[in-house]
């Protein structure tokens, strides 16, 4: 059975931008997160945190780890927040490329 959310996914356009960061990140520790990061639904906590980065303009660019993919089997992924609205975000950040992203669905 397929689920509603896949076939919106699937049958959506989607495309990969890769993007260039010219600046050191700023990074949260997993032991800097509230005990509930990795919970769904996703806690208001964690939205605080975003949230109070972005409002104080603390960086142009956050480094978080992933709460779906564990660091322990996958120690290179992160997320990255980025903050549009931040001062330096023209001279951090750069659009290198814009790919097309097709997903194959096997009903």
């Amino acid at each position: 059975m397929l689920s509603i959310k896949g076939m919106v996914v699937s049958q959506s356009n989607w495309s990969l931008i890769t993007l260039e960061i010219q600046v050191e990140l700023s990074y949260l520790e997993p032991s800097e997160l509230p005990a509930e990061w990795r919970n769904r639904p996703y806690p208001i906590s964690t939205q605080q945190i975003g949230t109070m980065w972005a409002k104080e303009m603390v960086s142009p660019v956050l480094k978080v780890p992933s709460c779906r993919i564990p660091l322990s089997k996958f120690s290179e992924e992160y997320n990255l927040l980025i903050n549009p609205l931040h001062p330096e975000f023209l001279h951090a950040i750069s659009f290198v490329k814009q790919e097309e992203v097709g997903f194959e669905v096997n009903y």
